[in-house]
């Protein structure tokens, strides 16, 4: 069974004197759904994904799972990283097992890790060396270890963003289809409009300086998502267009007409998958 989430009126800043990085957060997320947080670099995604893995105290506010606020880390909520973050020494296998060990679910590992391993296709690779698997398949590691535990939630970090985009696109899909399979609530940080597309319930745009909750929108799509479907192409541009109406530039910061305009922080073309 997911985790009920409560993101209740956080602001946070880093030492006495420094101005919010985060201001006034205020969600609510039931179990079982999905969520995606965009936003433009510095917004303070990061940040929140690791106060909800309870990393990181917010300076004001908390959040709660299942009534109870968050002080410390659990097993029973899982973070995924840009990097996979396995052990080269050990197998594939071994690697899957360590949750578990850290735990103590000491009685029927080797069967839940087989369990696992077949869950995430990588059955046939449980003896290798994570050195001799691809960035995807050292990715479904790093998931079968977050899943062996039988988490409330998953945090992802961007985890796909180093991938190709066939790979990428392969695992925005079976992740999201494990987690509503098996009810686990999943909160995305990502820059890739079409990812949280394809994954989330709903998507959080947010805006910096400081980070706030600028806009929440909706995902009435079936699984799974075309990001070539009218309704899906229709969906990207009302967020992006949320994601732009989110971004404060201040007069001064603006190029003048003679001037080349410089790439921006997050750019239109990047919330396509390439296929």
């Amino acid at each position: 069974m997911g985790a009920n989430l409560q993101i209740n009126g956080i602001t946070h800043t880093f030492g006495r004197t420094a101005e919010p990085v985060l201001k006034d957060l205020q969600l609510d997320i039931t179990a079982g759904q999905s969520v995606a947080l965009i936003g433009e670099s510095g917004c303070g995604k990061s940040t929140l994904l690791h106060m909800l893995a309870g990393l990181l105290m917010p300076t004001e506010g908390c959040v709660r799972v299942n009534g109870r606020q968050i002080t410390r880390p659990h097993a029973d909520w899982n973070m995924m990283f840009q990097r996979p973050a396995l052990y080269p020494w050990l197998s594939v296998k071994q690697n899957v097992a360590l949750g578990l060990q850290f735990t103590g679910q000491k009685q029927g590992l080797r069967e839940r890790v087989r369990e696992m391993l077949q869950l995430v296709g990588l059955s046939d690779r449980r003896d290798d060396r994570i050195q001799d698997l691809s960035g995807g398949q050292q990715q479904r590691v790093a998931l079968a270890r977050s899943l062996a535990v039988e988490p409330q939630m998953i945090l992802l970090d961007e985890p796909f963003s180093a991938l190709d985009a066939f790979t990428r696109r392969g695992l925005q899909v079976e992740v999201g289809r494990i987690a509503r399979d098996r009810g686990i609530t999943l909160v995305l940080v990502t820059h890739d409009i079409d990812e949280a597309l394809t994954m989330g319930d709903r998507v959080v745009v947010m805006g910096r300086n400081p980070g706030t909750f600028r806009d929440v929108v909706d995902v009435p799509l079936a699984y799974p998502r075309n990001p070539v479907h009218p309704d899906f192409m229709r969906l990207r541009s009302q967020v992006m267009a949320r994601f732009e109406a989110s971004i404060d530039t201040p007069a001064s910061d603006k190029p003048r007409s003679d001037q080349p305009v410089s790439e921006p922080t997050f750019r239109e073309e990047s919330a396509h998958v390439q296929l």
